[in-house]
């Protein structure tokens, strides 16, 4: 299972990670920004993926190029989410 990180456009310190499912039917989501705290959930969304898929392995790939959210909605809701700890 791969997790990607990707930059935000219009943006040096927030970044998504997001890794698909193994059946394709699902992608999860993680927004956060670097840091210490970023690193902390990072390091937490790579544990709870490998715990729930019971991987026993999962690569970090960091990709250069940055990423536009089209729909600013869904952004706004990853980032509440990420405030309120949900």
């Amino acid at each position: 299972m791969n997790v990607r990180i990707r930059r935000l456009e219009k943006s040096e310190h927030e970044y998504i990670a997001y890794a698909k499912s193994l059946c394709g039917k699902a992608t999860y989501f993680l927004y956060f920004t670097d840091g210490l705290f970023g690193a902390v959930v990072l390091c937490n969304f790579v544990e709870m993926l490998k715990s729930h898929f019971r991987a026993e392995k999962l690569e970090l790939l960091v990709d250069e190029n940055a990423v536009s959210i089209k729909h600013e909605e869904i952004l706004t809701l990853l980032k509440e989410k990420a405030h309120d700890g949900g």
